[in-house]
């Protein structure tokens, strides 16, 4: 059931980032100029970074759980 919710939030919120990434680069240039693409690409990755870091932390965080569950 999470992970539907889950996958329901980022479907929801992938317009608004695409349109706030899309904001943040017109400065760069037009949609498809080098400048343009060279920003979205560092914003991609910048998300990506976060949302591997936010995954280790919930996996950390859940690791810690079970060996205190396990009285470890």
């Amino acid at each position: 059931q999470y992970d539907d919710m889950r996958s329901a939030n980022l479907a929801a919120s992938a317009p608004d980032r695409v349109a706030s990434d899309d904001a943040a680069c017109r400065p760069s240039g037009a949609p498809g100029s080098p400048g343009y693409d060279d920003c979205r690409k560092r914003l991609a990755n910048q998300q990506a970074s976060e949302s591997q870091s936010h995954q280790r932390l919930v996996d950390q965080m859940m690791n810690e759980g079970a060996r205190e569950a396990h009285g470890q």
